[in-house]
């Protein structure tokens, strides 16, 4: 089994830095979806085949080669991750103009619902049951053995909680 190289993180690849049939077998790629077929399709459109049975199986040929280029491979991803990101807004858009204008009570309940699940996380409901497989006894056993792994002693506890009384205030007691 091959492996498909990448280019790490740091490194972005622009369209600009690709020729201009790399660059339009990007942009065809990410218009088709990344559907079966789609890097053939591509390729086609990028003119590395001719259309038809005939060209096919070039074109494929060719996409295989280039779906393995790191410097494509960065501008997939780049130009998926804008498209995904735009698709993202578009989402929430939709989300939004539900939630406040829907007809439906339960569909603007459940926009809702989804826009808070996106922003902050899936809300506990009040009806849980939250089941704690461990005492505070084990809780705190492991946070000590964290704290000594990490290099630190953890405070030493004499399972004595010392209490220091205010001191009186002016106005009470010499009477």
């Amino acid at each position: 089994m091959s492996r498909i190289p990448f280019l790490p993180e740091s490194k972005t690849v622009i369209l600009a830095d690709l020729s201009e049939r790399q660059a339009v077998f990007v942009r065809e790629y990410v218009e088709h979806g990344g559907r079966p077929g789609a890097a053939v399709d591509a390729a086609v459109a990028a003119g590395y085949a001719r259309p038809g049975r005939a060209g096919r199986a070039a074109a494929r040929s060719r996409a295989y080669e280039l779906l393995r280029n790191p410097k494509v491979l960065a501008a997939l991803r780049d130009e998926l991750t804008r498209k995904l990101n735009t698709g993202a807004a578009l989402g929430v858009q939709v989300l939004i103009d539900l939630a406040q204008g829907a007809r439906s009570e339960q569909v603007r309940f459940s926009a809702a619902r989804e826009l808070v699940d996106r922003g902050y996380g899936p809300v506990v409901s009040r009806s849980a049951n939250l089941n704690a497989n461990a005492s505070i006894e084990d809780f705190w056993a492991r946070l000590d053995a964290m704290e000594a792994a990490a290099g630190q002693a953890p405070p030493v506890d004499s399972g004595v909680i010392e209490h220091t009384p205010a001191p009186p205030r002016g106005d009470e007691g010499d009477g």
